[in-house]
């Protein structure tokens, strides 16, 4: 993985490369791998650079690398839409932009929790609120691999951010929807989840924590959004 560290500006040419990209991918005339490869060389310093101005130094690297994780495993079942109309349309940035924000924020709180908790503190001290903290933990990644076979796009979206540690009104803002939206579909993606994982013969680790928290969460802080 590549660290570029000079923050650029998008220009015409590179809006317009990824929508050749993708047009071309929608016919069939490249690889996902092959497509995915073009979109990092284009993009990867802009992903450094959102995420250099957010996070600390040492962190970038591997958040950046996080970022791309979750864009590939996205991209592999993309469906195109307006870009196959639009030459305009930069879904890509657009994701990417959204899974900086996550990714970065999610950071934040985790670097900002480990630092208030007492070096010698047991864990059911060190996180008072286990259902809340356990779901804020959690790898976007993980979330991901639970969720996307089972979820819609836009409820995967609403799932990652809401692991990341983002309110329901940052949600909200970033994905241009009303609040009542992002409950809506944060409520369908936590009953999908529920049955997903309640049907299971085995349930991995991190997936129990899940389970745990979202058969026993009704009424918790960790409904309340705002």
């Amino acid at each position: 993985m590549m660290s570029p560290h000079d923050p650029i500006e998008l220009t015409a040419m590179e809006a317009t490369l990824e929508n050749r990209v993708l047009r071309a991918r929608a016919r069939g005339e490249v690889s996902a791998d092959d497509a995915f490869e073009s979109l990092y060389r284009e993009y990867g310093r802009i992903v450094f650079s959102w995420l250099a101005v957010r996070v600390d130094a040492p962190a970038v690297d591997d958040l950046a690398q996080d970022v791309w994780l979750i864009f590939y495993s996205r991209f592999r079942g993309w469906e195109f839409g307006v870009e196959k109309e639009s030459s305009e349309a930069r879904p890509v940035l657009s994701f990417l932009f959204r899974t900086c924000q996550y990714v970065a924020r999610g950071h934040g709180r985790l670097a900002s929790t480990r630092r208030s908790e007492p070096l010698e503190a047991p864990e059911e001290v060190a996180v008072p609120n286990g259902r809340d903290s356990m779901l804020r933990k959690l790898e976007a990644t993980r979330a991901l691999a639970i969720a996307k076979s089972v979820c819609a796009e836009n409820e995967v979206d609403v799932l990652l951010a809401k692991l990341s540690g983002m309110s329901a009104r940052e949600i909200a803002a970033t994905l241009s929807v009303a609040e009542s939206v992002v409950d809506h579909r944060y409520r369908n993606a936590l009953s999908k989840l529920r049955k997903k994982l309640t049907v299971a013969i085995r349930i991995p680790f991190h997936c129990t924590k899940i389970l745990q928290c979202v058969t026993s969460c009704q009424g918790c802080e960790w409904r309340r959004w705002r």
